[in-house]
């Protein structure tokens, strides 16, 4: 698996957050062990490894169809009584004979009913067939390539939303640090008639609401790990945690890479771009082979080899000389179904089948262009936020250390430290979304252009 490049950004350098208990059964994993397990063991992937096998199958099953078929067994003939000649008259006969060897029914002087080795089938389907299914085999392998493509992504994806939910409840731990000891000295002040007791309830109050934020963020940790744990089929009794305390910033795609050549390799690399032209000619060429048939014949070869032997109203024996017989039939039948108006029918249907696939495909290319053109857009605009979050962090911090300082020492009032305390744990929820947004761009382009995680 291609490692990606670790991006040129930095997170800022935060004072160690409190530890965080996690349930005793927590099973910690990583973004490497979830993508191998994932793609170990899973439905959709097993599924589209399974459409892989039905399409092998049959090309298999078309590729025989000029193989002739072996039947051995006997048949034994008995009849006394009346019976009608070739020339009409009724006579009382007591004839019998018996055959064994490759084939059975022998009748007379009639060729065998179930000959030895036979071979019944279109030319244009022994032909065009064993075609058409080559390309269907094609079909299904790069779809199930794409599946797997994406199935890696979403659970990439899914782990990052795992971390960010871990790392936005380590945020608001860290703040409400903060924030507790905003609401000590506001309530100290206010108790030493240095500031107002509303104050202190409104630091009280805010305090609050970040406990609130931060119990979403809890609930938000398990939402993603169950999301997760259905991806990987994991046991939803044990819970996941994310391996990573601090969001990985991967970057599969160089910046100065420009967005004309992404989607060139998208358009020439994407397993679901060519998917698409091997169901076109899939598609192709079934409608050869209905434009075929009318002037391909339906052949049947049978041959047969045994011993034969009877008795009738001009011999003695009975049943007891036996001799060697061979029997070989060919036939060749040219149909023109509903004088031709039913085999015009038929190619009109094959021909939409592949005016559908073509028009499929233009649909796969646009989508293919604009998963490209949306994930660059995303990155670039990630990319930004997170320099915008980083220098928000160190702007909030200093002010919120220079007005907390300036609160001790009685120069201003403890409340009005709330201000770059909310702004500084704004800024630092901003920066967790901004590194797992532009993580998971990196990881929607990836995919975009054809690879898989």
């Amino acid at each position: 698996m291609q490692q990606p490049a670790a991006a040129k950004l930095d997170p800022p350098q935060a004072p160690p957050a409190p530890p965080v208990e996690e349930p005793s059964n927590a099973q910690a994993i990583d973004l490497a062990t979830a993508l191998a397990r994932a793609g170990a063991d899973n439905p959709t992937i097993a599924l589209a490894e399974e459409a892989v096998r039905f399409g092998l199958a049959e090309r298999m099953q078309a590729r025989a169809l000029l193989f002739p078929t072996l039947d051995v067994g006997a048949n034994l003939r008995v009849h006394r009584g009346n019976f009608l000649n070739g020339r009409g008259a009724v006579t009382d006969v007591d004839i019998q004979s018996l055959y064994w060897g490759f084939g059975a029914d022998a009748k007379g002087a009639g060729t065998l009913a179930v000959p030895g080795l036979r071979v019944v089938s279109h030319l244009a389907d022994a032909w065009y067939a064993p075609q058409a299914a080559q390309y269907r085999v094609i079909q299904t392998r790069l779809d199930s390539a794409a599946a797997r493509q994406y199935l890696l992504m979403e659970v990439g994806i899914r782990y990052l939303a795992l971390v960010e939910a871990q790392a936005r409840r380590q945020a608001y731990r860290q703040s409400l640090e903060e924030f507790g000891a905003i609401e000590k000295l506001t309530a100290g002040h206010a108790k030493a008639e240095q500031g107002r007791e509303s104050d202190a309830q409104r630091a009280r109050a805010e305090a609050m609401l970040l406990r609130a934020e931060a119990q979403r963020a809890e609930e938000a940790i398990g939402v993603a790990a169950a999301e997760l744990a259905r991806l990987l089929v994991w046991d939803p009794s044990l819970p996941l945690r994310g391996a990573d305390a601090v969001p990985p910033l991967l970057e599969f795609v160089h910046r100065d890479v420009p967005l004309t050549q992404l989607l060139e390799q998208a358009l020439a690399n994407h397993p679901e771009i060519a998917a698409s032209d091997a169901a076109v000619a899939y598609h192709e060429t079934l409608w050869r082979q209905e434009k075929m048939r009318p002037f391909l014949p339906l052949i049947a070869v049978g041959f047969s080899a045994g011993e034969f032997g009877g008795s009738g109203p001009g011999t003695t024996s009975r049943l007891a000389v036996f001799n060697a017989r061979t029997d070989l039939d060919v036939v060749a039948v040219w149909s023109l179904p509903n004088l031709g108006a039913g085999s015009r029918a038929v190619q009109n249907i094959a021909r939409t089948g592949v005016d559908a696939a073509q028009i499929e495909r233009a649909a796969v290319f646009d989508r293919i262009r604009r998963e490209v053109v949306e994930a660059h857009a995303l990155v670039e605009a990630r990319r930004q936020d997170i320099a915008l979050a980083q220098k928000r962090i160190e702007s909030s911090q200093r002010a919120y250390n220079q007005e907390l300082v300036r609160a001790k020492n009685l120069q201003a009032l403890p409340i009005e430290v709330l201000k770059s305390a909310n702004q500084l744990a704004d800024a630092r929820q901003d920066l967790v979304r901004a590194m797992v947004g532009f993580s998971q761009a990196q990881l929607q382009l990836h995919a975009a252009l054809g690879n898989a995680p």
